[in-house]
């Protein structure tokens, strides 16, 4: 019985035709062989046999592609769209736009080598961390080992690159003095409860701004982050402009439930009483990031304190975790990390300081 992926057919004629690639062109395509046969079982031994003696010409299909980086990545940006999320397709574009294409796009595909990455990755290394260097250096070996798959190259020049080490996390949290006053004027200020909710849960500017009322169970004081909202670059051949996009958490264990504390959930309940809209900030519409760090800056402003990152509450949070003694776990689940390894690698600089207090404990 014939089987599929055999090659064998049964020719107008009652012949059998069995059809083997016997050799390559010059842009890979295939140089077919053919053998007849009036019985199936004679025919399809001897083209096992040809198959055998053939069987480098199965392995080397590689079809060498003539094209640019830059064709190849635009292709490559195409087909992962809908594979990935908006948001990080934007930032695959953004990164190749920006630091990538201007740099190697030119040239052909097939002929960048290991040393002219190396090159590349010193060029970057000039105005860019260590950190930054090595994410956008992700973006690239994602876009050649795509294009290794596709059987457009044989080799992965990204394989052999010298990146730059890793530096330790430089968002420092505030101190526990400025916390308590950050506190007290957010918890007055009609803008500051996006602070507030920051200090106590830990949570991300995207997911407050996507923060829902129906997220929030006012009879158990659980919140359950669900969505986030963000503003990303829209590239087109014009211009470059950005939009509004409200989509899931950055990871599965992004999608988390955190308690709320009893003065959280009475500033909710009045929020709510108040509020004409689905969104806990924003009402119809949710209150973008760009939005809520100008809310804090000016609540700073009115507190004459150096201006404070939104992000430095999250890390602020994870701080008063480790100093009350929380255990890593539970602070990896409330900030929805997807390891607590993760967590450690990002608060190193806080464990030394609960490491010295062990030390000083038991010397």
């Amino acid at each position: 019985m014939v089987r599929k992926g055999e090659n064998i057919y049964k020719r107008k004629d009652g012949r059998w035709e069995g059809r083997y690639i016997k050799g390559r062109k010059e842009d890979g395509g295939a140089i077919y062989g053919y053998i007849y046969n009036k019985k199936y079982m004679p025919l399809k031994e001897k083209l096992l046999t040809m198959k055998a003696l053939h069987a480098h010409n199965y392995t080397f299909k590689t079809i060498v592609y003539q094209g640019t980086l830059t064709e190849w990545a635009t292709c490559w940006l195409t087909e992962i769209q809908g594979h990935l999320k908006p948001s990080t397709c934007a930032s695959y574009t953004n990164k190749m736009a920006t630091h990538i294409l201007p740099f190697l796009g030119k040239m052909p595909l097939k002929a960048i080598t290991t040393n002219n990455l190396n090159e590349w990755v010193k060029d970057l290394e000039k105005h860019l961390s260590p950190n930054s260097v090595r994410i956008i250096f992700q973006v690239l070996m994602s876009c050649y080992t795509a294009a290794v798959k596709r059987e457009l190259i044989t080799d992965n020049p990204c394989k052999n690159v010298v990146l730059p080490k890793k530096t330790p996390n430089n968002i420092k949290a505030i101190t526990s003095e400025q916390q308590k006053i950050l506190k007290e004027k957010a918890a007055s200020h009609p803008k500051g409860l996006a602070v507030l909710l920051a200090l106590e849960t830990g949570m991300r500017i995207g997911e407050i701004a996507g923060l829902k009322w129906e997220d929030i169970d006012f009879s158990t004081n659980i919140l359950t982050v669900q969505r986030t909202i963000q503003r990303i670059q829209v590239v087109n051949e014009r211009n470059v402009k950005t939009k509004i996009i409200e989509g899931t958490p950055k990871s599965v264990a992004s999608k988390r439930t955190i308690p709320l504390s009893n003065k959280l959930i009475q500033l909710l309940t009045k929020g709510k009483q108040q509020s004409r809209g689905p969104f806990v900030l924003g009402d119809d519409k949710p209150a973008e990031p760009r939005l809520i760090t100008n809310w804090l800056k000016k609540i700073c402003q009115s507190l004459d304190v150096t201006a404070i990152r939104f992000h430095q509450l999250r890390h602020s949070f994870a701080t008063r975790c480790l100093e009350k003694g929380v255990n890593i776990a539970t602070i990896s689940a409330l900030l929805g990390h997807h390891s607590t390894k993760m967590t450690l690698d990002i608060y190193i600089s806080a464990f030394m300081t609960e490491k010295r207090k062990a030390i000083q404990l038991i010397s």
